[in-house]
């Protein structure tokens, strides 16, 4: 955005899109979606980059292969479509491309399922090499009473490293007001943000595991050269 010569106003600088859309799965879309994510335990192979062997697991996080969009489990082809359609959905609306033009873009998806059992998190991650994360909800419990932010996505503030706060700036409206953003995951809802964006999972606090899926998306010109999405 620019401003122009001549003009005066306050505009919003660097804001940065999140979107909660509820998708509209059921519950037994859901339940299905869930023993597949545990029947990833027990599946061969090794789970995501960086996890060399069992040991180095967290024992309370489960991460599941990077894959998990790619299988030809039924309930997974249609976790695909459904996440792949909802993104769409929102990325065209934030973008001044017309119509036609983006529906000719080739999406490209890598997606996983984290299972996080009481008193786990998924630790601060970030991805560069998408253009977009979306993190489905699977199955979510409720903390233990009087415990609040347990088990939800946060993003990290990243506009506080040199800025001075004093009385005028610490209670800013919307969309200048700083602080970390934080969701909720609830089953059949969807968040999505820019993937580069460092987000965690906070520690879970309810007997019932948090399942997620997380799905690395990138929209692709069909002619580019670059057709992987590591």
């Amino acid at each position: 955005m620019t401003a122009l010569a001549g003009q005066s106003g306050t505009v919003s600088l660097f804001a940065t899109p999140f979107a909660a859309v509820n998708t509209g799965a059921d519950r037994h879309f859901n339940e299905r979606l869930a023993s597949l994510c545990e029947s990833q335990r027990s599946a061969p192979g090794l789970p995501g980059a960086g996890l060399l062997d069992n040991a180095s697991r967290d024992p309370l996080n489960f991460r599941g292969r990077d894959d998990f969009l790619d299988l030809s489990d039924a309930t997974a082809v249609d976790l695909k479509r459904l996440i792949l359609g909802q993104a769409s959905t929102v990325v065209a609306g934030l973008n001044s491309i017309g119509a036609a033009e983006f529906a000719k873009l080739y999406i490209q998806a890598r997606g996983w399922c984290s299972i996080v059992q009481r008193n786990g998190h998924v630790p601060a991650q970030h991805f560069s090499s998408a253009s977009w994360l979306a993190v489905y909800c699977v199955q979510a419990g409720e903390p233990d009473a009087g415990i609040k932010s347990a088990g939800v996505l946060r993003l990290y503030e990243r506009r506080l490293g040199s800025m001075y706060r004093d009385a005028s700036t610490w209670e800013l409206k919307s969309p200048y007001r700083y602080g970390n953003h934080t969701w909720s995951p609830v089953p059949g809802w969807m968040a999505l943000f820019p993937a580069h964006m460092p987000h965690e999972v906070s520690v879970v606090r309810s007997i019932t595991s948090l399942i997620l899926v997380f799905a690395k998306i990138r929209f692709m010109d069909p002619n580019a050269k670059d057709s992987g999405n590591e």
